[in-house]
């Protein structure tokens, strides 16, 4: 877990060439953006699921969807302009954020409720 903070904020300083919105340097909001909602979307398939192959594929396809969207939408909505580095950069942070779900554990078959336990 440590390593993927410490990847996360070493990708995120990495001043780029893309559209500006809150830095001067680049765009490591993109990064970011794409890691958190990664990172969210992979555990929350993780824990229905307990397949970290499936939450992985399914958060950094998701993630990146709604990068490209975001970027679709962006001259209309908030009046900006259409950038690929953008979607490039979200999609990195998706593949980054998803990964965060690689080292949970399991949940233990043992630990699984009957209807009884579920009741109360």
């Amino acid at each position: 877990m440590k390593f993927l903070l410490i990847l996360t904020f070493l990708l995120g300083s990495i001043p780029t060439q893309s559209q500006p919105i809150f830095s001067k340097k680049g765009h490591p909001e993109h990064i970011i953006a794409g890691t958190l909602i990664g990172a969210g979307i992979s555990y929350y398939v993780f824990t229905k699921t307990q397949n970290k192959v499936k939450s992985w594929i399914i958060a950094a396809v998701s993630t990146s969807l709604i990068a490209y969207v975001k970027e679709a939408v962006d001259p209309k909505w908030f009046g900006g302009v259409r950038s690929s580095k953008d979607f490039m950069f979200s999609a990195l942070g998706s593949v980054v954020g998803a990964s965060m779900v690689i080292p949970l554990n399991r949940r233990p078959k043992s630990q699984k409720l009957t209807s009884f336990q579920k009741v109360f």
